[in-house]
């Protein structure tokens, strides 16, 4: 999900990334067994879950902890999560998080430099205390800005802890969150991101995640790895060089073209690229692409399906035949899609177009397209790299 440029917020769902190597952070999916002992903080792994339409990160914030299930967010920089007094908050099912209640919980000023990080929302107007304001297409959170103590913790009982990491205490927060929801975690390239802040700890700030198809089973595992050992590497791994746009937050890339089989369909018909014209966003489900691009896309995958569309969707009750598609991207990176990236299965057992048309000049790939994709993210090298991976079996 996009701040700034206020895109929808949305499903995120995680998986396995690479076999435990190297000296990597890995956050891992489902079952918590909370265990002390101390380890080094160089490996350590987490729960995350689909819940709904998102994909969730189970975060210790405190001391004593209080678990905070954030959505996985590469779409936005900040942490986040509901706090208390919560003048203005959303319905919660788990215990909203106590800042008064936690001896480790520090807020900050706003002479602090933590206050002014790349990403963090910071509102410093008449009040030494570190404000942030920080807003979505589909809601929006208001608190201050503190540090905490932090841990994640593996399937097996491996605490792994985080001193200070900063974070924002929402105390105004609303929007399509459901219950089950506490914040949102943002895996950004901006200085406040989580994985920014705990990267220099873990061998670098770089991550890899596996997201499963929409509809999958929640109780199958997947996984997140954070640090050195994380990278995506062997046989079948694309590697694209990320574009430095102006906003900071943002995985870039210059998409130059689709392909609907052997059928092109060029991202402009006219006039040069805008570079890193493209976006990948965890945070959102649907892939977004401007209105004009996106009718003459659907006019091809319309002509390549044997069966016929629901009424004047791009839905289909079966057969969508041996559809492939592929992502053109500069530097010769050609990215082919499944239609298990291209069409979602609903619960009524159609299958649905995971793209649509926006009024926006730039595109958007959101977590449905990335599906069964390990995807790794460099931010030092700047750099994304895609291997075709059953994201529902590696857990």
């Amino acid at each position: 999900m996009a701040p700034t440029i206020f895109l929808l917020l949305a499903l995120l769902s995680i998986a396995e990334s690479t076999a435990d190597k190297g000296s990597g952070l890995k956050l891992e999916l489902i079952r918590r067994r909370v265990s002390p002992g101390n380890v080094s903080p160089m490996v350590a792994k987490s729960q995350i879950w689909p819940e709904t339409s998102e994909f969730i990160v189970k975060i210790a914030v405190g001391t004593p902890s209080t678990e905070v299930h954030a959505i996985l967010d590469t779409g936005s920089d900040l942490f986040w999560a509901q706090c208390r007094p919560c003048v203005k908050c959303y319905q919660q099912t788990n215990p909203i998080y106590d800042p008064s209640k936690s001896s480790t919980f520090r807020t900050l000023s706003c002479k602090s430099p933590q206050c002014h990080l790349r990403g963090s929302g910071a509102a410093c107007f008449g009040t030494d205390t570190c404000k942030y304001d920080y807003g979505y297409e589909s809601g929006s959170t208001q608190g201050e800005l503190a540090t905490e103590k932090m841990a994640v913790t593996s399937r097996s009982g491996v605490t792994t802890p985080f001193p200070e990491v900063v974070f924002g205490c929402g105390h105004y927060n609303s929007g399509t969150f459901n219950a089950n929801e506490m914040g949102l975690i943002g895996f950004g390239r901006g200085a406040i991101s989580f994985v920014s802040q705990i990267g220099p700890s873990v061998g670098g700030r770089k991550f890899s995640l596996c997201l499963m198809p929409y509809n999958t089973d929640p109780r199958i595992s997947s996984s997140l790895s954070i640090g050195s050992g994380s990278e995506v590497q062997g046989p079948g791994v694309i590697t694209a060089q990320l574009v430095r746009v102006s906003h900071q937050t943002y995985y870039s890339l210059t998409l130059t073209g689709i392909s609907v089989g052997k059928t092109l369909v060029p991202y402009s018909m006219s006039g040069p690229l805008a570079k890193g014209n493209t976006i990948l966003d965890t945070g959102t489900p649907q892939t977004l692409l401007p209105k004009e691009l996106y009718g003459r896309l659907a006019a091809e995958v319309r002509r390549h399906i044997p069966s016929k569309p629901i009424d004047d969707t791009l839905c289909y009750k079966d057969n969508l035949g041996d559809l492939v598609m592929t992502l053109h991207f500069v530097g010769d990176v050609d990215l082919r899609l499944s239609t298990v990236q291209t069409f979602n299965k609903m619960p009524d057992g159609s299958f649905c177009f995971t793209a649509m048309g926006v009024d926006d000049n730039d595109a958007l790939i959101g977590n449905s397209m990335m599906a069964n994709f390990l995807v790794g993210y460099d931010i030092d090298n700047m750099t994304v790299s895609f291997k075709p991976t059953d994201c529902t079996k590696i857990g």
